[in-house]
């Protein structure tokens, strides 16, 4: 179920699931558009939306931006935590008067959004809502390197492989066809640091052209595959929380 419909039939619906796309606004090299992590997020979240009965899940209009200040610059706009803690506890706290979902699921594709593991936590605290935040994108890059080859090893962290695939496979028209093979781009630093360094600087100072792997790798087939399996994977995992969910009802 989507918000397309008048309130009263809102509130005939049982939703027991409501999904919230959260995506972001920032650059995302010479070959993406600045709203490709927006995009997955509203994909994944309408594929998975589709695999449950019409009045059992709800699928809230996406976040268009969240915290991206690690690619603070051009095309980039960024929201503290802050800023993106009180819009989602506000949703959250509207949520329990119509809605009263048995889960709030925040389904998000952005790496940099590390607050919202311990947000959903407090969301579940003091809304009295349980929340839990699927980071898709993590999930993605599992089933990716899987089945896909990478003859040169490199890290898959932005603007690479696994997002010019999605875009390429659903939105060909944003996305240059051929990208060279020299568009690759791998941080010379140990793995053990990678996180630090993306906290401590900037994309733009680390990269080249804002790109950390190797786009002239997409395959939009292997994208749309990619997609399709974790839409499926991330379905089974919201069974089985709610699966659990009726456990522990039963034995309190």
């Amino acid at each position: 179920m989507k918000v397309d419909r008048p309130a009263n039939q809102m509130l005939k619906a049982q939703q027991r699931i409501v999904l919230l796309p959260i995506g972001s606004c920032e650059q995302h090299g010479p070959y993406l558009p600045i709203d490709t992590d927006l995009r997955i997020a509203q994909l994944l979240a309408e594929k998975l939306e589709k695999q449950f009965s019409d009045d059992e899940c709800l699928l809230l209009p996406p976040i268009p931006f969240s915290c991206s200040w690690e690619h603070k610059g051009n095309g980039t706009i960024a929201l503290s935590h802050s800023t993106i803690a009180s819009i989602i506890h506000d949703i959250a706290y509207n949520l329990k008067y119509w809605a009263k979902p048995d889960l709030f699921i925040l389904l998000n594709w952005h790496g940099g959004n590390n607050i919202l593991s311990s947000l959903s936590a407090e969301i579940t605290a003091k809304e009295d809502i349980p929340t839990t935040v699927i980071n898709a994108i993590s999930e993605t890059s599992t089933i990716w390197f899987k089945n896909c080859s990478n003859p040169d090893k490199i890290e898959d962290i932005h603007a690479g492989a696994i997002e010019t695939s999605i875009i390429q496979a659903y939105w060909p028209n944003l996305v240059k066809e051929n990208i060279p093979a020299n568009a690759k781009y791998q941080v010379d630093i140990n793995p053990s640091i990678m996180h630090s360094a993306l906290q401590a600087f900037n994309t733009y100072q680390l990269t080249k052209e804002g790109i950390w792997g190797d786009p002239s790798l997409a395959n939009p087939e292997n994208g749309k595959k990619a997609i399709e399996q974790v839409s499926i994977n991330i379905y089974n995992q919201v069974q089985d929380i709610l699966t659990l969910m009726k456990k522990l009802e039963k034995e309190s």
